[in-house]
């Protein structure tokens, strides 16, 4: 008995050193890993966010960068300051959420990719899993993060949420599966348009009359009956309207070629410098001749020159006025046969003498022209 005392304590001596190598082993795995923390062992950064809610965030929550987890949430707990009014609440948010960033990242500490515009998102690891803080890394342009500075924060719908929506989406589709099955009821029913579409028997004769009358109509363009058959069918048709295309095609490249080299008319209209110039130098006189049209326009319009006065001159339009007027009074008069012009208009007597003048005067002429000498005969007295 006393020899085997001391096996047995060198048995519990090994086996406690197993043990004790077995929970070191594990306590290392789980620092490295970053579910243990040991006091010492790894720096740790403590980070802040704000949000307006945390939906069952817990403490001990992970803290993931890119879904890979970094760290922990410390602590959860609600702002000091009391927001303003509900807009400013929702937009800076009412709980505060400390974190410790104290994990790595292909050896590299993980707060070295978190910066000033990194930004921190509630999610849910899993569709009935836990709540988590996710980070998005941060770029060249932001700063670096110091222990305890604050990152901003981004809302996120939740699963209650989501749960809501999709509450109101089954609503409005039970609406729209009542909409859909009295619209069916109506069109069995013969109801509205579809339904008489559907249950309408004139409907469907007609339409079954204006599918064989299509089917004759196809029948007599495949056998070249009618006007619009034989332009389908007929190859000299086909020909003409070929050699007429062709036709086009060389007339279209003759005037390409025109233009291209300047020949012809429009080859000259198009490059001809000296028509141009002489264009352009027409355009310019029309330019001054419509700049003298303005001005003088202008003036007639200011009453300038005759013309201006003519159209702007009261007293011109007063004299112009009062002449006329005279003038019709004469008319006036000489219509009536009053004063002398008047009368030789009107009086027919005078009328008579003139043309008894006229009568005696010709009778003269023709006495005159058969016996001059006796108007001309001349008597000398000698004494």
């Amino acid at each position: 008995m006393p020899q085997n005392k001391p096996a047995r304590l060198s048995e519990l001596r090994v086996g406690l050193l197993v043990l004790l190598a077995l929970a070191i082993l594990v306590l290392v795995i789980f620092a490295v890993s970053g579910d243990l923390k040991i006091p010492g062992f790894g720096k740790t950064t403590t980070v802040r966010t704000e949000m307006p809610s945390v939906d069952g965030l817990r403490k001990g929550a992970e803290v993931r960068l890119s879904g890979k987890k970094i760290g922990s949430v410390k602590a959860i707990n609600f702002s000091r300051a009391i927001p303003a009014d509900a807009k400013t609440a929702a937009e800076s948010g009412n709980i505060e959420i400390v974190m410790d960033i104290d994990g790595t990242l292909d050896g590299r500490p993980a707060i070295e990719r978190i910066r000033s515009d990194s930004v921190a998102t509630l999610k849910t690891a899993g569709v009935l899993g836990d709540n988590v803080i996710d980070i998005t890394p941060g770029t060249l342009s932001g700063k670096a993060i110091n222990n305890g500075d604050k990152i901003v924060s981004q809302a996120q719908k939740s699963v209650g949420d989501i749960l809501n929506a999709a509450q109101t989406a089954v609503t409005n589709l039970n609406t729209i599966s009542d909409d859909i099955k009295v619209m069916t009821k109506d069109i069995r029913d013969g109801k509205g348009t579809a339904g008489k579409f559907l249950r309408d028997e004139d409907f469907y004769v007609n339409l079954n009359d204006t599918i064989l009358k299509a089917q004759t109509l196809i029948g007599a363009l495949k056998e070249g009956e009618g006007t619009f058959s034989k332009l389908i069918n007929d190859p000299q048709l086909y020909t003409q309207v070929s050699d007429t295309v062709t036709q086009l095609r060389s007339i279209s490249e003759q005037l390409n070629t025109q233009l291209t080299k300047g020949e012809g008319t429009l080859g000259k209209l198009v490059k001809d410098n000296e028509l141009y110039n002489k264009a352009n130098a027409l355009i310019a006189k029309a330019d001054q001749i419509s700049a003298k049209l303005d001005n003088a326009m202008a003036k007639i319009e200011r009453g300038e020159g005759n013309l201006g006065k003519l159209l702007n001159d009261e007293k011109l339009y007063a004299d112009a006025r009062d002449t006329v007027e005279k003038l019709n009074a004469i008319a006036t008069r000489l219509e009536k046969g009053e004063g002398t012009a008047g009368m030789l208009l009107k009086d027919d007597k005078l009328y008579n003498n003139v043309n008894t003048l006229s009568a005696e005067m010709t009778k003269l002429i023709y006495d005159f022209r058969q016996n001059p000498k006796k108007y001309l005969s001349i008597k000398v007295t000698i004494f």
